[in-house]
């Protein structure tokens, strides 16, 4: 799994920590969990998860249905209704809200992953509709893998590929629901007003805009991509009339710059894998590389944000300590030091999560202070590791099972929990355990699951023993 973000919405508490349990465990986030109708309404546009899981009975106040048709009126979330009663009217109220799927208590780990992977899966055959009203055959081998983010009549944005993310270095949880004249007016530089014309004008005229992306920015911040005409493209639905508008963002030749080798490439890529948030900026904040991780991370936390194109923390004395951070980490890469500034937290407005942020220098003796480079590290206290099944298999020796069993109790489960997960006696789960601890050389289940949960992918990171590293 690629930790996807799942909202619980259940009001039965033990259901749902049994719920969240069993996602966990098969390698998904939990978000949260909301235990009404009007907390997943709000839960939902605060943290714009990939897919809600939905009880359609919630006690008291509205229903799951009804939650969901208000959710979708304004975010493009699939939803997956579970319900132990249904009937021909339910159903019909269900389906007037294009739910992403249904499934009926009681149900089974393979029932859960089944329905969750359909649901996910809803991108692809929407990118193939949205390469019909593009113009582009889905079919062909040499299908352009344009940036596209698309909003709704209202010009709100609803939808974000991979590419576009990877462009404007945005997680499309950073941007889903709000308007998209608001980022037309970052990522091209131009008045709100301007842009605000230019999407209204997209909607009712049924033209196209052309877009010229500016030579410096978000765009070009190692990106190595030449300058391009992007376009604002009205989409239309089967009886010709305008639904909504896309962004086209053209990906066009790279030049060959110091960031576009193969080398580079080759190390961005390991970095993704990396579950740790790692950011490359220079002494400006700017940002030249971050990884999925650290996407992932201020996608969560709402305390720091990726804004024109660099690292800035909403609390502003938090913000001028990470500024003396990476100021003090420049002065030690001129010198040629390679020991962390310091450290520093900072904690999410909306909730009581915190992420960690450490900087260290990258050694740059006698290099000029515009060329100097600086590594920010992001630690996401309350995100659960996800450990990796290769790792468990090809560098400890586990099997299939035994895989398993560790990657259950890493993330949270009994050793009884974790059996009946697995569906086998609790005995036959000791015996698992001491066979991983035979090959693993460690005879303690607290030590196993902290050497594990470090894994061989911990960064580390060495720290200056004098007070500003403190």
């Amino acid at each position: 799994m690629s930790g996807e973000q799942i909202l619980i919405v259940e009001d039965q508490r033990a259901v749902a920590g049994a719920l969240k349990m069993r996602l966990r465990g098969l390698g998904y986030d939990v978000s949260a969990i909301a235990k009404d109708g009007f907390e997943a309404i709000e839960k939902a546009s605060e943290l714009m998860p990939d897919l809600i899981l939905m009880d359609v009975r919630l006690g008291d106040g509205i229903d799951g249905i009804e939650a969901a048709q208000r959710i979708r009126s304004r975010h493009d979330i699939p939803v997956i209704y579970i319900s132990a009663h249904v009937d021909h009217k339910l159903l019909a109220r269900a389906r007037a809200t294009r739910p992403a799927g249904f499934i009926n208590k009681p149900f089974t780990t393979k029932d859960l992953l089944t329905a969750i992977d359909l649901a996910l899966h809803r991108e692809a055959d929407f990118l193939e509709d949205l390469d019909l009203h593009l113009g582009r055959d889905p079919s062909s081998s040499e299908r352009p893998k344009d940036g596209v983010i698309t909003a709704d009549s209202d010009g709100r944005i609803g939808f974000m590929n991979a590419t576009a993310e990877s462009l404007i270095g945005w997680h499309r949880r950073q941007v889903l629901g709000r308007p998209l004249a608001d980022l037309v007016s970052v990522l091209y530089d131009v008045p709100l007003a301007h842009a605000t014309t230019l999407v209204a004008r997209a909607l009712a005229s049924g033209g196209e805009e052309s877009l010229t992306r500016p030579a410096s920015g978000r765009f070009s911040s190692g990106s190595g991509i030449q300058p391009q005409i992007d376009t604002l493209t009205p989409l239309y639905d089967s009886r010709g009339q305008i639904y909504g508008v896309a962004l086209k963002l053209m990906v066009g030749q790279k030049t060959e710059t110091a960031l576009d080798t193969q080398t580079d490439r080759a190390l961005g890529k390991a970095l993704d894998a990396v579950p740790h948030g790692v950011l490359v900026i220079n002494g400006d904040l700017r940002i030249q590389f971050s990884n999925r991780a650290a996407r992932d991370t201020v996608a969560r936390n709402r305390g720091i944000e990726f804004r024109n194109d660099t690292v800035t923390v909403s609390d502003k004395q938090l913000d001028l300590r990470l500024r003396e951070l990476i100021q003090l980490a420049v002065a030690k890469a001129k010198l040629g030091q390679d020991q962390a500034a310091g450290t520093m937290f900072v904690r999410s407005p909306m909730g009581r999560d915190h992420v960690e942020l450490i900087v260290a220098p990258v050694p740059a003796l006698g290099q000029p202070e515009a060329s100097v480079r600086v590594l920010l590290y992001l630690f996401d206290s309350n995100s659960p590791r996800q450990v990796s099944y290769d790792v468990l298999t090809g560098l400890y020796g586990l099997t299939q099972t035994e895989a398993k069993l560790v990657q259950l109790m890493t993330n949270g489960m009994s050793l009884d929990e974790a059996a009946e997960e697995l569906e086998i006696s609790v005995n036959t789960a000791r015996t698992h355990l001491k066979h991983i601890f035979h090959k693993t050389g460690i005879n303690r289940q607290t030590e196993l699951l902290h050497r594990i949960e470090r894994g061989p992918a911990a960064l580390l990171v060495r720290f200056d023993s004098t007070p500003s590293g403190k």
